[in-house]
């Protein structure tokens, strides 16, 4: 009777682990968790519309190193576009990041209503040793990828930023260094 159990139970798992694998590589890619690090400085640019008046916006724009957040290797590079900046609540900022992550596959282009806020006690990042001096996020309906090439053209998707970053050289030498996490799930 056991060995009837032990050889019922191979046999299950032999008929379910094709599925869930199938279900697996369907829906392998969908999910990307990349990390803008380095520093970079600031290059006026333009994005693409963001007032809805047809023409391309100004930017700051900053360009820095991809990193896969799950094996720590530089993938590729990515551009994040500063537009629409206003003074936030506490010493904080509001503006509209528009960011392009370019990619082995192809490109892909994220918008998000961001907000950065000071930290209230310095900060460090391990492994970087980045010094901080701004937590900065991205959430809601609003953020979501724009455009895309190669394998992401005609992507659509949600997107969460979640990061942190040092505006101490903005002013004085037009610098941000980020380590800025963006979770992307694509329809």
């Amino acid at each position: 009777m056991k060995i009837k159990s032990i050889v019922f139970t191979a046999i299950i798992a032999c008929l379910i682990i094709p599925f869930n694998a199938s279900a697996h590589q369907k829906n392998a890619g969908k999910h990307l968790i990349l990390n803008l690090i380095g520093t970079g400085v600031a290059d006026a640019r333009t994005v693409p519309d963001i007032d809805g008046d047809g023409e391309d916006d100004p930017a700051l724009c900053f360009d820095v190193n991809l990193v896969d957040a799950n094996n720590n290797n530089v993938i590729g590079t990515a551009t994040d576009c500063l537009s629409n900046i206003e003074g936030g609540t506490k010493g904080g900022l509001e503006l509209v990041g528009t960011t392009t992550f370019y990619l082995p596959g192809g490109t892909l282009t994220t918008r998000g209503e961001t907000t950065v806020q000071p930290v209230n006690h310095p900060i460090t990042t391990a492994p970087h040793g980045q010094v901080i001096t701004h937590i900065t996020g991205a959430a809601g309906d609003g953020n979501a990828v724009i455009a895309g090439t190669g394998r992401f053209a005609d992507a659509t998707g949600t997107v969460r930023l979640s990061g942190m970053v040092n505006l101490n050289d903005l002013d004085s030498m037009g610098e941000i260094t980020f380590d800025c996490l963006f979770n992307i799930n694509l329809d």
